[in-house]
């Protein structure tokens, strides 16, 4: 799943890219963390949940056979 992590902060926009939703998720929060306003976007530019989003992980981490 590609998408992109946007945020406007104040040393100006980030538009980085991800192929990977907990990676994604990681770098919204600490975005966020260091004073900017960071959102998730697919690759049309439409939001995403970022609540499903955590969901999702959680249930794939889940399902994934155990080592």
């Amino acid at each position: 799943m590609s998408m992109f992590v946007k945020a406007d902060g104040p040393s100006g926009r980030a538009k980085i890219h991800s192929d990977e939703p907990k990676q994604a998720l990681g770098l919204a929060q600490y975005l966020r963390a260091i004073g900017y306003s960071a959102w998730i976007e697919d690759t049309n530019g439409n939001a995403i949940d970022e609540k499903a989003l955590k969901i999702a992980i959680r249930s794939r981490h889940e399902e994934a056979p155990s080592s």
